[in-house]
Formats: structure tokens, sequence, C-alpha cells
């Protein structure tokens, strides 16, 4: 049966290959190796591996593959960014091996892996930060409170807070452009918990996308736009497009931060920063476990430099450490190992 997470004990955007290529490219792999990354002989390893999930998560999966076909050119991993509560529906049915993630999954997801007997384990690939941004050409909006961004995006708004006035008298008598994630995203669930106090709670009149690159766009292209999404894609553009991110208050003092490296690593920038997670299908692992796990292994090498090359922030080395063993323990579970494995932990 698969198990609950607490019960396993798991969990600069680069100039070469930024979101906005990758969404039009996703599953086709290239680009320059890693030197001194694996262990083994070149070409040991061969198949395919299906990563679906997280429309967030989904550019670091996809370098990761990338980087590891490079080494191993017989190797494919497709990756499939339809939104993590999406990705879940057909990891917890079997149709994929690995399930980016940009929350943790959920009691229902939970259930649907139970009825189709997929058990999983996760690694934790990285940290992010979502970003709430306007148009650089706003020049009202200099921060923004939890309660405010509640009483703009909770269901309740529909239809009664659809100016800037009705936020902040000193705001002007225009209407928001508003543009945000679509249900089917992790980002939505996670920002509709932590601000608007329950999954799912959302107003119905706003421009919904499942790609965070058009909510950018979208906020970029008009003065009056205001949303929100992961924070990389923001780093793609805020040089080259009129759009920033607007200080939010932070429930850990009471103070407006930034989504900045500092302000994310020190806990401040809370409660709009998180876990990234990449979950394995234990099945797929059974059935392909130098494949699959070398291919854990080293992602996991590699996680942190991948995350800050795709413009999100790195775990903690400790947490390295952690999906190393985590990675040992399943290989002991399907009969591996762990020394065998072609790629070896650093």
């Amino acid at each position: 049966m698969a198990q609950n997470p607490s019960d396993t004990g798991d969990s600069t955007g680069r100039t070469d290959s930024t979101r906005r290529t990758f969404l039009a490219s996703a599953g086709v792999v290239g680009g320059l190796a890693l030197a001194g990354c694996l262990g083994g002989a070149d070409g040991d390893i061969s198949g395919t591996i299906d990563a679906s999930g997280s429309n967030t998560v989904a550019p670091i999966t996809d370098w990761a593959g990338e980087q590891f076909a490079n080494e191993y050119p017989d190797v494919l991993v497709d990756v499939a960014p339809e939104g993590t509560g999406a990705g879940f529906q057909e990891f917890c049915q079997g149709n994929s091996a690995v399930q980016s993630a940009s929350r943790q999954i959920s009691e229902d997801e939970i259930d649907l892996c139970n009825e189709n007997d997929v058990e999983y384990r996760f690694l934790e690939v990285g940290l992010d930060g979502l970003s709430v941004v306007k148009n650089s050409e706003n020049d009202w909006v200099d921060n923004i409170t939890l309660e405010e961004l509640q009483l703009i995006w909770e269901f309740e708004a529909t239809d009664e807070i659809t100016q800037w006035s009705d936020v902040r008298d000193e705001w002007p008598d225009e209407e928001m452009q508003l543009h945000a994630r679509d249900t089917a995203s992790g980002t939505f669930d996670y920002f509709t918990e932590n601000i608007n106090s329950e999954v799912g709670d959302i107003r119905d009149d706003y421009s919904a996308t499942s790609a965070t690159n058009e909510i950018m766009n979208a906020v970029a292209g008009n003065v009056h736009g205001f949303g929100w999404g992961g924070l990389g894609y923001l780093v793609d553009i805020r040089d080259d497009e009129p759009i920033e991110a607007v200080p939010v208050e932070s429930d850990a003092d009471g103070d407006f931060y930034l989504p900045t490296e500092e302000n994310i690593e020190e806990g401040l920038y809370s409660p709009l920063a998180r876990p990234l997670f990449a979950f394995v299908n234990l099945a797929s692992l059974e059935e392909e476990p130098d494949l699959i796990g070398s291919f854990a292994r080293f992602y996991t090498n590699n996680a942190q430099e991948f995350a800050r090359d795709e413009g999100f922030f790195a775990a903690p080395d400790e947490v390295t450490e952690e999906n190393h063993d985590k990675i040992d323990s399943w290989l002991d579970e399907v009969g591996m190992d762990p020394d065998e494995l072609t790629v070896q932990r650093e």
C-alpha cells in the first residue's frame, strides 16, 4: 500500500535553457554534460523515464534529465508539466515513474495511490518562493499585507473587490486585472491554503492558467495586471519585461520582504516559500532499479546546482544527505545493493 510521507520519513535562471524554452520543448533532451557527476561507465543505462507533474518543478526535473541523458545517451527523461494535481492523477494510477510536485501529496491522492496499489517515496529537490507580481509602471502598490492578499483572492471577493481602491482607499479607482494558476496546480493549492486558509478557496473571475509564464507575461503587458506564481518564472523575464515582485508581509515578524535568496533561506519570506519534491514510484524502481535509482542518485547529487540553475533555491546540505539515505533504503527494499548502482552518491 502507498504510504503517507510522514510515515516514510522522506522529502539566477540559467542562460542556455530558460523556462520559456523548456515549456516549448519539454521532454527533449540535450545540453552540455556535467563532468564528474557519475560513477560507472557511460552507456551502461538505457530506457525511458516518464515524469509527470508540477509546472513549477518541471524545469528542474527536465534539466536533470537532460544532463543525465548527456551522460547516458540511451536514456530519455520525458517530462510532462501538466501541474501537480493533474500529475498525481497519472502517478497514482501507475502511469509515471517520477512525479514532480510543488506541494506534498494530498489525502485524496494518497487514497488514489492506495486504490491502485501504487507505493511511492519522495525526495526534496529545492526551495521555491511564490512571487506576488505587479507591472513595473504600477507606482501605488509598494507592499501588500497577508490580509489584503486574502481580501483580493478569496472566493468572497468575486464581484466585490474589483478595483484597486477596494483594497486601499488611496489606490486608484481602476479595475485590477488578475492572473494566477488554475486548480490543477500545486502552486494553486499552496497559495489558497496559506493565504485564503483553505485549499481551493479562490474568486472565480480571475484569469486562470496552467502556465506560469503566461501569468508573468500578462502582468508585464498591463499596468493594472496583478498576480502570483513561481518565482523562477519572474526571474526569467524581469530583466527584459516591465514586471516586478511586491514586498509581502511576513508571518514571521510582520515586516515586508521580497522573495530573495536570503529572505527565503532564512525563513523570513513566509508563508510564501515552500519545499519542492520529486516522488518516485517504487514499482518502477523495482522493475528498473539501475535506471530509476541512478536517475534519483544523479538528481540528488546535483539537486542544489540544478535548483539554482533554474532560478530556484538550494535545499540545505542535510537534506541532500537525507535524500541519499532514502535512496539507499529504497534500493534495499527492492533487493538491489546500493553499491551496485551505476551512479554513486557523491
